[in-house]
């Protein structure tokens, strides 16, 4: 027996609001924990897009006959083999959250690439196709502020 075994439909769909959810948490979080007034603001709005993006998927975990579009990904979809786990705390420097910020967003990025090459539908690769281009703009914006910020400073 394989040490990660592929997960179902639903597995993944469960997978991606979970890290969906995570991202809210880290993000209210370190919302709530910085001096910085208005990235705070930011982290606020960028926790309201990922609770869209929950929202989205359990629209479609809500839809009949969704399973068979992600048939294909389940086949071969382990949580091992791209994800790893990023550590969090409130307290994180400035810069190090940033880092974890891009790291978090590219995995997201990727999973929804990944998903939507795998998707037998058009309205599941349309999906998402638009969840990883958000996750995208996310990535691109951290690593702005990243840039701008701290390697400035540096």
């Amino acid at each position: 027996m394989p040490d990660n075994p592929a997960m179902s439909p639903n597995e993944i769909l469960d997978f991606a609001i979970g890290r969906e959810r995570k991202a809210q948490e880290i993000y209210l979080a370190y919302a709530r924990a910085t001096d910085r007034k208005s990235f705070g603001q930011l982290l606020l709005t960028m926790a309201d897009m990922e609770k869209e993006h929950e929202r989205q998927l359990q629209e479609l975990k809500g839809k009949r006959n969704w399973a068979p579009a992600l048939a294909d990904a389940a086949e071969n979809f382990t949580v091992e083999e791209t994800f790893k786990e990023i550590p969090f705390s409130p307290d994180l420097d400035y810069g190090d959250f940033l880092i974890m910020v891009v790291q978090k967003e590219s995995e997201a990025e990727k999973l929804y690439l990944r998903l939507e090459a795998a998707a037998a539908t058009a309205e599941v690769r349309r999906l998402f196709r638009h969840l990883a281009g958000e996750e995208k703009k996310h990535r691109d914006w951290a690593q702005e502020r990243y840039d701008t910020d701290v390697r400035r400073d540096n």
